[in-house]
């Protein structure tokens, strides 16, 4: 006999893994509404925060987490390329809009609710929204970003970011693997978190929470389309480290990053908004490199014998 909803949904929670995902799951088993001023009053002053976040974006550019596991070349651009006189390229490109203008929406969305999973659990031993759109900077003043949220769950601090994934990468999510610069943005918002309270008594933030939604939507092993990762902070932080040291070397320097494109077909480079700036040198790199493969392909060639001519039998003539 098939299952009831009832007991399906009963057996999922037997077999469901996570500390967040699992919470959501329970806080969606009724509408999640915009049902009050108070509501449409913390909706407003998330967005005011948005905004608060770009412009300080545009008037003091950072080293930023989200990027830090990009090209080196394109991180530091981003900072320092008004001050080096070198201009941005706007993407002619419609998808790279649409990516930003999805991902500002998919973050409201999950954060508000966060908001309204606090007060459906009513217990801060359980669950703590701590606040959203929380800027943290380095001690340096030069190396910060937004975290989208932080939370507490069962007492111990965490930080969730939420990302919106295709189909075929979801999926990959779910089996173990999860993209690199994902991994080390959140290890570098644990990072930057950490220093930012080692003068006070709150515990440190040892681990993230990857939450990824399916844009395929839901099915039986994500009822809301939700998979949750736990990343180690401390798993990450020496990659982080040293590609932000090389980073502030160069600053020192007066210097720029060498490309990290090595050619100008890849999707990173016609993406990129310093590409005018890169091409010529990244055009260079493919000579060298079609100069380097032709030299090695001479000097692996070798004569191949041509094999001997197969007479024909005779036949034999009465």
């Amino acid at each position: 006999m098939p299952r009831t909803r009832t007991e399906k949904l009963i057996r999922h929670k037997r077999r469901r893994n996570g500390i967040l995902v699992p919470l959501l799951e329970d806080l969606f088993q009724r509408p999640v509404e915009i049902e009050s001023d108070e509501d449409v009053a913390w909706i407003t002053g998330v967005l005011e925060q948005m905004v608060a976040r770009q412009h300080a974006r545009t008037n003091a550019p950072l080293f930023s987490p989200s990027q830090m596991a990009s090209c080196l070349r394109y991180v530091y651009l981003l900072k320092h390329h008004k001050e080096l006189g070198i201009s941005k390229t706007s993407s002619a490109r419609i998808e790279p809009h649409f990516y930003f203008f999805n991902g500002n929406f998919l973050h409201l969305k999950w954060q508000f609710a966060l908001y309204k999973l606090e007060k459906y659990v009513n217990d801060p031993a359980i669950f703590t929204l701590h606040g959203v759109e929380v800027p943290i900077i380095s001690k340096h003043g030069d190396h910060g970003g937004t975290v989208d949220a932080l939370v507490s769950i069962e007492g111990e601090p965490i930080i969730p970011d939420f990302k919106g994934l295709n189909v075929r990468t979801f999926s990959e999510i779910t089996r173990g693997y999860v993209p690199v610069q994902y991994a080390s943005q959140l290890s570098n918002y644990g990072m930057l978190y950490n220093a930012s309270i080692r003068n006070g008594n709150s515990p440190k933030i040892s681990r993230g929470l990857l939450v990824s939604e399916n844009k395929g939507g839901p099915d039986p092993k994500h009822l809301i389309a939700l998979q949750e990762t736990e990343i180690e902070i401390k798993a990450h932080l020496p990659e982080v480290r040293r590609r932000l040291e090389v980073l502030r070397e160069h600053g020192k320097e007066n210097s720029i990053p060498p490309p990290e494109c090595q050619t100008t077909g890849s999707v990173q480079f016609l993406g990129c908004p310093f590409k005018k700036f890169c091409k010529e040198e990244i055009k260079e790199i493919q000579r060298q490199r079609a100069k380097s493969e032709s030299q090695d392909a001479e000097r692996l060639a070798v004569s191949i014998p041509k094999g001997r001519r197969n007479n024909r039998s005779r036949r034999n003539s009465k």
